[in-house]
């Protein structure tokens, strides 16, 4: 999709309602890009375990947990207390759900885990799931769709005084009752294939009455999703064949632009790869689920836009015609430029959290070996960029033109990290940002 956005005097870009859910169907954020001289929208990100985030998702999340469930809305029907028991690690997850389901059992089978699961039943049939986790919440689910952001959360608490959480993320959803109602489905059967994931813990099943005010009309039968389920299984089982070693290095390829379309797990896995970390440490900081993050590493090695690091980086020696005199100084340009750096990423981390790699990676995309000196670098976890590489790449261009160099593609990196923070978080903050680099940087 290619159009032409105006303009404004003031430097502001108007893009219409139409062109956004064209690209992203119902986000409501995005930060803009500016690649290979073109702008390109790119959804916001959402860490769901940064800022206030988690205090604001527990508050909707009260009248979802297990707990609260059990407490108000289950009624034990049978005095012998556990009916049936067990442990996971010796009969599986959907061995007992079909005996429940062909026992057309009515009650509650608890799972005990690090966090506690709930799976109620009438007649055999699932009617809903609980369990301790916010992040398997409907408004985690809206928040990470980006139908709601975490302003029109902290508006809803607001306006409702966290009293009746489901009615006010139907109020401010914007969703039919149709469209919200199957938002709530979409969550409970996150829930039902994460469980799948578990192989140990013990579980027990006590006879009780669930309130049909809080009961889902879960639209298949208990052994249909235990069919599914093992489908998903046996699917990830087959893409097992297509992952890298666990040690290997994965970067992005050159394939990869701030409009690509992803899922929100690509996106996910795709924040976390910067050329440096391995397949195991991406998979542990995407904070998906294992199964959920592998398949999106092979379908984004898949498509391509992903691949695996081939060899090590080159360690080149800093020639000696770069002085120690040169290296002192040098060295102290580098840190005042990552003390901007550093500033600007932990900036734009607090709105865009750990997409914020992604949006200011593309810099280093294009950029041809022997004309600038941060060619073969990324950013670094804190945002900063290497400064022995620096000093490496720099060793090779001529004595008198050194301090241009550095000073001129230290500078480029600085104006598009300046252009993210305005299109990300707005003029005022920009300046504010600006401030602070002139007094970092001093002369430079």
């Amino acid at each position: 999709m290619s159009k032409s956005l105006s303009i404004n005097e003031d430097g502001s870009i108007l893009i219409p309602k139409e062109i956004v859910e064209e690209v992203f169907g119902k986000a409501k954020e995005a930060v803009i890009h500016i690649r290979s001289h073109s702008l390109t929208l790119s959804p916001i990100y959402i860490d769901l375990n940064s800022g206030e985030i988690p205090n604001i998702l527990n508050q909707y999340f009260q009248e979802e947990k297990l707990g609260f469930i059990i407490e108000k809305h289950f009624r034990k029907t049978s005095s012998e207390g556990i009916q049936f028991e067990g442990d996971l690690s010796v009969l599986s997850l959907s061995d007992v759900l079909l005996f429940l389901s062909a026992s057309k059992k009515t009650g509650c089978l608890l799972i005990e885990t690090e966090k506690p699961w709930g799976i109620f039943f009438n007649d055999g049939h699932l009617v809903l799931l609980a369990g301790e986790d916010f992040r398997f919440s409907l408004a985690a689910r809206l928040l990470r769709r980006q139908i709601l952001t975490e302003q029109d959360l902290v508006e809803g608490l607001r306006k409702s005084g966290g009293k009746e959480p489901l009615n006010t993320l139907f109020s401010i959803s914007g969703l039919t009752k149709e469209e919200f109602e199957r938002e709530r489905i979409l969550t409970f059967e996150e829930m039902i294939f994460h469980l799948f994931e578990i192989t140990s813990g013990k579980f027990s099943f006590h006879n009780g009455e669930l309130d049909t005010s809080v009961a889902v009309p879960l639209p298949l039968s208990t052994t249909n999703y235990v069919m599914e389920a093992m489908r998903r299984l046996d699917e990830f089982s087959r893409i097992q064949n297509q992952l890298p070693p666990l040690d290997a290095v994965l970067e992005i390829s050159e394939d990869v632009t701030a409009s690509t379309k992803l899922s929100f797990e690509e996106e996910s896995v795709l924040a976390q790869v910067n050329g440096r970390r391995t397949f195991q440490e991406v998979i542990l900081s995407s904070k998906l689920q294992e199964i959920e993050a592998k398949k999106s590493v092979a379908s984004l090695l898949a498509a391509g836009l992903v691949k695996t690091k081939r060899g090590k980086a080159e360690n080149v020696e800093i020639k000696s015609a770069l002085d120690e005199d040169e290296k002192k100084k040098f060295t102290a340009v580098i840190d005042s430029y990552n003390a901007v750096f550093c500033n600007i990423f932990q900036a734009l981390s607090v709105e865009a959290g750990a997409k914020t790699m992604v949006i200011l990676s593309p810099f280093f995309k294009g950029l041809e070996k022997g004309s600038s000196i941060l060619y073969g670098l990324s950013l670094e976890e804190d945002g900063s960029v290497n400064g022995e590489k620096i000093l490496q790449n720099l060793s090779q261009f001529e004595k008198e033109k050194r301090e241009e160099i550095l000073i001129k593609d230290l500078n480029e990196l600085l104006y598009f990290q300046l252009f993210a923070v305005k299109n990300s978080l707005g003029p005022e903050l920009e300046e504010g940002i600006v401030e602070m680099a002139k007094t970092l940087l001093g002369h430079h």
